[in-house]
C-alpha cells in the first residue's frame, strides 16, 4: 500500500502527535523532526492547538511555550539549543527520552509510554527502565521489570546519591512518595530488600517482609528478616517480629521488635557497648569488658572512659581525653587504674594487685618562633605487665617524661630553652628529676671580620669566632636504701626534705647550679690548600650555692662529709690545636664490571692542654685523712655538685686518628655498546683513633677504637665497632704500665666488639587478583555445600602468587671482655614487620626474634587476618616467653550488628582468648 505525503490521514495524525511531543524530547529527537515536518505543522496544527489542549496544560508551561513557538516558527524560529535552555531554566521540568519509541495519549489523562532504555528525569528523582509509563496529570511514573528473575532488567530509581532497584516502581515526583515491589535499597552501612516498599516521604520508608544485612545482596551470608520495617533518614532501621539468619539457617530466637542505630559519627556521644567475659571465671567471676561512654563536647575536645568489671572485685579503667585546634595545639590525657584480686580472701592463692598510669601529651605552637611540648608518663612498675599485650611495652624497665619550651629569636640572635626531665627506674625504684633547666646560647660572631669583603684576601684573625652559652640546672635524685620496701615515694620526698633524708640517708635533697661557657676558635690559621690548622680556647665558669667539706672521724674511723651552704665559684679552661688534611690514592684495577679504585684518606692529629686544677693554687681541692695510719686523699669541694667542677690532673694529650673511604665505579654496557657508569662506595667509613697523654706518669696511651660502616650490598647496612687496650693486667684485673706484647704474643687486648646488620625486603608490587565466588544459598538437602571439592575447580584463572610482602631483619652481636671470666656475649636476630598474603584474602603479620647465645626465641607476636566480604577473622597469639596468650575473633565488619552478635547466646563463642590477665585486647 502506498501513501502520498501530506494526504494520508494516518501520517497527518502522526505528525500532529509529534508536534506536541517533540518539544519534550531530547535535543537530538527534537532537532531531527522539526525540519522535515515544518509544512505539516503550519497547515494542520493551529486549530487543533486550541481545541485539544484544555486548561490542564497550564501546569506544563514548557510544553505550551514550545508548541506555540513551533506553530509560529516562520517569524521567530526556535533552535533545539534554545528549547533546552528553557527546560533548564524551569526547575520543575520533566525531561524524558526513549531509545526505541514512545506514544502519547492526549485528553484528560496525558499519559506517555516510553520503550527501550527509557529515562525520565526530574529534580526529585530519575527513573531508568526498559519501559516507563509517565502520567503528567498526577506527576507519576511507573515501571515494571520484564522478568523478575533477571535483576539486570529491574527499574532503577535514583534520588541524589540513593539508588533503589525493584521489580515494580510507582513514584510521584512531586510528593516524593512511591511504592516498590521486591526492591533493593542501599542505606548507610547496609542493604534492605523488601517484597513491598512504600516511600511516604523523602525521610521515611515502610517495608513489608524486609531483609536487612551489611553484606551485599550477591553475598548475603547473614541477614535480619522482619515482617515490617521502617527506615528513617536512610540510616536508622526499626523492625518488628524479626529473626536472624546465618547462611540461611534461622537463629532459634525471634525478636518482637528491634532497632539498628545509625552509623557511628565522630561528632556524637554515646554508650560503649560492653562484651561478656567468660574466660577464667573460676578466678575472676563473671564480667563485662569495655563498658563505658564516649563524650563529644565540641570539635576541639572529646573524652572516653571504659571499664572492665568482674564479680570478684577485679576491675580496670582507662579514661582518655583528646583535644586539638589545628595549627595551634593538640594533645591527650590518659588515666589508667586497675585492681586485680581473687574471688575470696580465704583462697590459698589469693592475691591483690593495683597498678596506675598517667600519660599526658601536648604540643603547642605559641608563635612562629616559640613552641611548647610535653610528654609525661607516670606509672607503677607493673602497669604494662598487667594491662598491655605489646612486647615492647611489657619489656620496659623505666619510663621517661619530658617538658620543654623553646624560643628562637626571629633574626637568629639567640636561642632560649627551658626543659625538665623525669626518669624512673623500676628495677632499683630510683627516680631522677632534672629541671627546670634553662639554656641560653648566643649566635656565633666574628669580631674581626672585615666589612669590605671581596676587595682583599681574608686575614687569619678575621676567621676568629666567639660563641657564648650558659646553663642553669637543678636535679633531684631519689634512690631509697630499701628499694623493694621503701615506705616513702619519690613525690613525697620531693616536697618534704625530712622524708627524703629518711628514705635515702643523705641530705642532698635538691641540687642546682649555674654554668657559663665562652668558646674562641679560629679556622685555617695557616694559609694552605693542603692542610687545615685550627685552634680553640674554652673558658668555663661554675656557680654553686653549696660545697662540701670532709673530716676524719677518729671515733668511728670513717670519713664524714659536711655541706657548707655558701656561694662559691670555680673556673677552668682548656686549649687545643688540630691539624687535618685529605689525600687520595687511585688505582686502575679492574675486576669484572668494576673499574678503578679510589682511596680517600683523612688523617687528623690534635693537641690539647688543661692544667691540673687539683693544685693548691686554684683552691678547688682539699686533703682529708683516709685511714688510721694517716694516709690522705684529695677531694674536690664541688664533687657532689650538679656540674662537678674543674677536673684533676694535668692534660697534655695528643689525639690522632685516620678515616678511610673506598670507592669504585660500576660500568654496564648494553647490547648497543652504550656505557653507563655509577659510583659505588665499598666502605663508607673505616677509622681508627687513639690518644697519648704526655702529662700522665703511667698508662699514657688511651684506648684504641676502630669502626667500620658500609652499604656496599644494596639494602644491607653494616656497622662494626671494636675497642682495644695496649696494657696488660695484674692478678686483680687492673691495668699496669706494661705493654701487652711484652708479656704475651698479643699486640692488643680486645675489650669489646659489636656488629650490626640490618636490611628489609619487599615484593609483589602488582598484588594479587582477588575474585569472590558467588553466594550459594544454603539447602539442607544439598550436601555438596560442605564438600571439600569445589565444583568450579580448574575452571577459573589461577590466582597470582606475587602478593605484596615485606620483612625487616636486624642482627646484633655483642662481645665484652671480663677479666678471669668468660666474655659476655649476645647474638640476637630480630625479624620485624613481617607481612605477606598467604592467599589473596589471608594476611599474615608477625615479629619474631631468636637469641643464638641463650638458644631461645624472644617474645614474639603472630597475627592472621581474613577478609570475608562482610566478616573479619583475626587470630593473634604469642607462643613464647613468660606471657603466652592467644586471641581468636570472628566479627562482622559493621560495628552495630557486631554488638548484637556479642550478646546473643552461642554467637558469643565467636570470640575466644587465653591470657594471664584474662582480658582481651581492644581491637
Amino acid at each position: 500500500m502506498q501513501n502520498t505525503p501530506l494526504t494520508n490521514h494516518k501520517l497527518i495524525r502522526f505528525g500532529v502527535i509529534l508536534l506536541f511531543i517533540l518539544p519534550l524530547w531530547i535535543n537530538v529527537s527534537a532537532q531531527a523532526v522539526s525540519d522535515t515536518l515544518q509544512t505539516v505543522i503550519q497547515d494542520t496544527i493551529p486549530s487543533a492547538l486550541n481545541d485539544t489542549i484544555p486548561r490542564a496544560a497550564e501546569r506544563d508551561t514548557t510544553l505550551i511555550q514550545d508548541a506555540r513557538e513551533e506553530a509560529q516558527g516562520e517569524e521567530t524560529p526556535q533552535s533545539p539549543q534554545n528549547r533546552e535552555a528553557d527546560r533548564q531554566s524551569a526547575p520543575d521540568a520533566v525531561n524524558f527520552q526513549a531509545q526505541d519509541s514512545l506514544t502519547f495519549k492526549f485528553g484528560d489523562q496525558r499519559i506517555a509510554n516510553l520503550y527501550g532504555s527509557s529515562n525520565v528525569k526530574h529534580t526529585n528523582g530519575e527513573l531508568s527502565a526498559g519501559e516507563i509509563e509517565l502520567n503528567l496529570n498526577i506527576n507519576q511514573v511507573e515501571a515494571i521489570a520484564d522478568n523478575p528473575q533477571d535483576t539486570l532488567s529491574y527499574p532503577v530509581l535514583r534520588r541524589q546519591q540513593d539508588e533503589i532497584r525493584s521489580t515494580r516502581v510507582l513514584f510521584n515526583y512531586e510528593s516524593e512518595r512511591g511504592k516498590f515491589e521486591v526492591a533493593e535499597i542501599e542505606v548507610d552501612d547496609g542493604y534492605l530488600i523488601g517484597t513491598k516498599v512504600k516511600n511516604v516521604s523523602r525521610s521515611e520508608v515502610f517495608i513489608e517482609e524486609g531483609i536487612y544485612s551489611t553484606c551485599p545482596p550477591d553475598h548475603m551470608y547473614y541477614y535480619i528478616q522482619a515482617d515490617r520495617m521502617k527506615v528513617v533518614d536512610e540510616e536508622e532501621v526499626f523492625f518488628t517480629n524479626a529473626r536472624l539468619f546465618i547462611l540461611d539457617i534461622p537463629y532459634p530466637l525471634v525478636f518482637p521488635f528491634g532497632y539498628v542505630p545509625a552509623g557511628i559519627e565522630s561528632r556524637e556521644s554515646g554508650l560503649l557497648e560492653p562484651t561478656y567475659v567468660y574466660q577464667n571465671t573460676s578466678a575472676r567471676g563473671i564480667g563485662l569488658q569495655n563498658l563505658g561512654w564516649f563524650q563529644y563536647f565540641n570539635d576541639y575536645f572529646t573524652a572516653q572512659t571504659s571499664f572492665d568489671l568482674f564479680t570478684s572485685g577485679t576491675f580496670f579503667n582507662e579514661s582518655r581525653f583528646q583535644y586539638r585546634n589545628t595549627g595551634q595545639y593538640n594533645g591527650s590525657l590518659t588515666l589508667g587504674y586497675s585492681r586485680e584480686r581473687g574471688l575470696e580472701p580465704t583462697d590459698p592463692d589469693f592475691t591483690e594487685t593495683t597498678s596506675k598510669r598517667l600519660s599526658l601529651s601536648h604540643d603547642q605552637q605559641l608563635s612562629p618562633y616559640a613552641n611548647l611540648t610535653a610528654n609525661i608518663n607516670l606509672q607503677t612498675s607493673n602497669y604494662f605487665k598487667r594491662n598491655s599485650f605489646d612486647p615492647d611495652e611489657r619489656a620496659r624497665t623505666s619510663t621517661t617524661s619530658r617538658l620543654s619550651y623553646r624560643y628562637s629569636h626571629p633574626e637568629g640572635t639567640y636561642n632560649f630553652s627551658a626543659t625538665s626531665n623525669l626518669n624512673q627506674q623500676f628495677a632499683t625504684n630510683s627516680t631522677r628529676l632534672t629541671g627546670p633547666e634553662f639554656t641560653f646560647s648566643a649566635r656565633q660572631f666574628s669580631p674581626f671580620k672585615s666589612e669590605q669583603t671581596g676587595f682583599q684576601e681574608e686575614q687569619w684573625y678575621e676567621r676568629i669566632s666567639i660563641s657564648y652559652r650558659n646553663n642553669f640546672k637543678s636535679e633531684f635524685d631519689f634512690t631509697p636504701e630499701d628499694a623493694d620496701s621503701a615506705g616513702v615515694s619519690w613525690l613525697e620526698a620531693l616536697f618534704d626534705p625530712s622524708k627524703y633524708r629518711e628514705a635515702t640517708d643523705n641530705d642532698r635533697h635538691i641540687q642546682y647550679g649555674f654554668q657559663q661557657r665562652v668558646g674562641v676558635s679560629a679556622n685555617q690559621i695557616v694559609p694552605s690548600q693542603f692542610l687545615n690548622v685550627s685552634a680553640n680556647i674554652n673558658l668555663t665558669e661554675y656557680w654553686y650555692p653549696t660545697t662540701i667539706r670532709k673530716e676524719w672521724n677518729e671515733q668511728e674511723n670513717r670519713i664524714e662529709s659536711e655541706r657548707v651552704r655558701e656561694f662559691e665559684t670555680a673556673r677552668d679552661f682548656s686549649t687545643s690545636l688540630s691539624f687535618n688534611t685529605t689525600f687520595y690514592g687511585i688505582s686502575q684495577l679492574s675486576i669484572g664490571n668494576f673499574e678503578g679504585l679510589r682511596h680517600t684518606v683523612r688523617p687528623n692529629i690534635s693537641f690539647s692542654f688543661s692544667p691540673d686544677f687539683s693544685d693548691d693554687f686554684w683552691g678547688y681541692y682539699r686533703e682529708v685523712q683516709s685511714d688510721t695510719v694517716g694516709n690522705t686523699q684529695t677531694y674536690s669541694i664541688f664533687e657532689d655538685e650538679i656540674f662537678r667542677g674543674p677536673g684533676s690532673g694535668e692534660q697534655r694529650t695528643m689525639s690522632f686518628g685516620i678515616s678511610n673511604i673506598f670507592e669504585t665505579k660500576q660500568v654496564k654496557r648494553d647490547s648497543t655498546g652504550e656505557v653507563q657508569s655509577t659510583n659505588l662506595r665499598l666502605i663508607d667509613n673505616l677509622s681508627a683513633n687513639s690518644s697519648y697523654n704526655f702529662a700522665a706518669d703511667s698508662l699514657n696511651f688511651g684506648r684504641v677504637n676502630m669502626s667500620l660502616s658500609s652499604r656496599v650490598i644494596d639494602g644491607l647496612r653494616i656497622s662494626a665497632n671494636a675497642n682495644y687496650s695496649v696494657y696488660t693486667r695484674d692478678e686483680n684485673g687492673r691495668e699496669v704500665n706494661t705493654f701487652i706484647w711484652e708479656d704475651s704474643n698479643k699486640y692488643l687486648q680486645p675489650l669489646s666488639y659489636s656488629l650490626n646488620l640490618s636490611t628489609s625486603f619487599n615484593g609483589g608490587s602488582r598484588g594479587p587478583r582477588i575474585t569472590t565466588p558467588d553466594y550459594r544459598p544454603y539447602d539442607p538437602l544439598d550436601q555438596t555445600f560442605f564438600s571439600p571439592v569445589d565444583s568450579r575447580f580448574n575452571l577459573q584463572p589461577i590466582q597470582r602468587t606475587d602478593t605484596p610482602w615485606s620483612v625487616g631483619l636486624d642482627f646484633s652481636y655483642r662481645w665484652t671482655y671480663r677479666f678471669g671470666q668468660d666474655a659476655r656475649k649476645s647474638a640476637v636476630l630480630n625479624a620485624n614487620n613481617i607481612q605477606f598474603n598467604l592467599t589473596p584474602k589471608w594476611n599474615v603479620s608477625t615479629r619474631i626474634g631468636y637469641d643464638f647465645i641463650e638458644k631461645e626465641l624472644t617474645p614474639s607476636q603472630f597475627s592472621l587476618q581474613r577478609d570475608m566480604i562482610c566478616w573479619n577473622l583475626s587470630f593473634q597469639f604469642n607462643p613464647f616467653g613468660d606471657f603466652q596468650y592467644y586471641f581468636f575473633r570472628l566479627s562482622l565488619s559493621s560495628s552495630q550488628i557486631q554488638g548484637l552478635f556479642q550478646k546473643l547466646p552461642l554467637l558469643n563463642n565467636l570470640e575466644r582468648s587465653s591470657s594471664p590477665t584474662g582480658r582481651n585486647p581492644r581491637f
